[in-house]
């Protein structure tokens, strides 16, 4: 006799003719599920020999959440937001970390978390390949990401911040003291929130008429070492090349331009403005305390899981929504900016 093919949530939904979602509501007793179909779903699952994994929590849905590195503020923010909403909406949200980008959501891995029962995946500054896509479109396992490395696949839900207004406004403050020339040390070129925010300097800086001279834009990581170096090659260039002000991709890097400028003898703000990005608390505890463009980070991840729930569950009918959620900005002005000295 050949073998009898798993029966998994997805093959109960297409016999019951309910979402995914539902049928997993339904064998783990949640409330929000009508008696009806309940029974409807508890019968035809018995009919069909469905057995549930033994490894997840049955009594919630499960979200999985992907970081290609915890170690940074950024990460943990978002995590924290994450973990909060899940909590809120009685989820389980499994985190995970890869450093390998193409592993996460390969093929292999979706089927896995399809056929362990989890609801929706969220892949967090990290790429996805149009065929990973795929292998989640074919489970019906929504797929959410945060701050993508490159633009996002069709069908999936981007969340991320207004970074491309964030560059605009951080020049547009340098720019309202008088500086002119306004050097940027970027993040990661893959990144797309860091070249949204290069971005919105180069159109600041177009709209005032200023040309951006190629040797005032630098970096390539959201790194210390990233802002050390690079704050130390734009010091040392001559003096009429010299900027008066830097913008940093990211506050770590911001406090790199501050050693750079410690080591030259620079002070900030008499002698040089500096702007980050992200409102860490590196920000506030800098000296002097940095001016920094603030991003909700926690409400990212938050928005994340809710997006997650909400596009498993197709009575919600929420999957009209797939395209990008954009969460905005603000200008945080303290004590690193102040207008050029009139002799620069």
């Amino acid at each position: 006799m050949a073998s009898r093919e798993r029966v998994t949530l997805d093959t109960i939904a297409a016999a019951a003719n309910v979402s995914r979602a539902t049928v997993s509501k339904a064998i783990n007793g949640r409330q929000d599920v009508s008696a009806r179909t309940r029974r409807q779903v508890l019968n035809l699952a018995e009919e069909l020999g469905y057995e549930a994994p033994t490894s997840i929590d049955r009594s919630s849905p499960i979200v999985t959440i992907v970081f290609d590195s915890l170690d940074t503020y950024y990460t943990n923010r978002v995590l924290a937001g994450a973990v909060a909403a899940a909590h809120d909406r009685r989820a389980v949200l499994d985190v995970r970390t890869f450093t390998d980008h193409r592993e996460a959501g390969s093929d292999h891995w979706v089927k896995q978390l399809g056929t362990q029962g989890h609801l929706a995946l969220i892949v967090v500054t990290m790429a996805l390949s149009n065929t990973q896509v795929e292998a989640a479109r074919s489970l019906q396992l929504p797929v959410i990401t945060v701050d993508p490395a490159q633009e996002t696949p069709d069908g999936v839900l981007e969340i991320s911040s207004t970074n491309w207004n964030g560059g605009m406004a951080a020049t547009q403050h340098l720019l309202s003291l008088g500086h002119t020339r306004i050097a940027f040390v970027a993040g990661p070129e893959r990144s797309l929130p860091a070249r949204e925010r290069l971005l919105g300097f180069r159109s600041a800086m177009m709209d005032a008429g200023l040309d951006v001279d190629p040797a005032l834009v630098l970096g390539d990581s959201y790194t210390y070492a990233t802002g050390l170096r690079s704050g130390l090659t734009l010091l040392d260039l001559e003096p009429d090349r010299r900027p008066t002000a830097i913008m940093c991709a990211c506050d770590v890097s911001a406090i790199g331009v501050y050693e750079a400028a410690r080591e030259r003898g620079v002070s900030v703000p008499s002698d040089l403005s500096v702007v980050g990005y992200d409102d860490t608390f590196l920000a506030e505890y800098a000296a002097p305390p940095l001016t920094t463009i603030h991003q909700a980070l926690e409400t990212m991840g938050a928005r994340a899981v809710e997006a997650a729930l909400d596009l498993a569950d197709d009575s919600a009918g929420t999957r009209r929504t797939i395209g990008s959620v954009k969460i905005p900005t603000r200008l945080v002005e303290r004590m690193s900016t102040a207008p050029p000295r009139a002799d620069t």
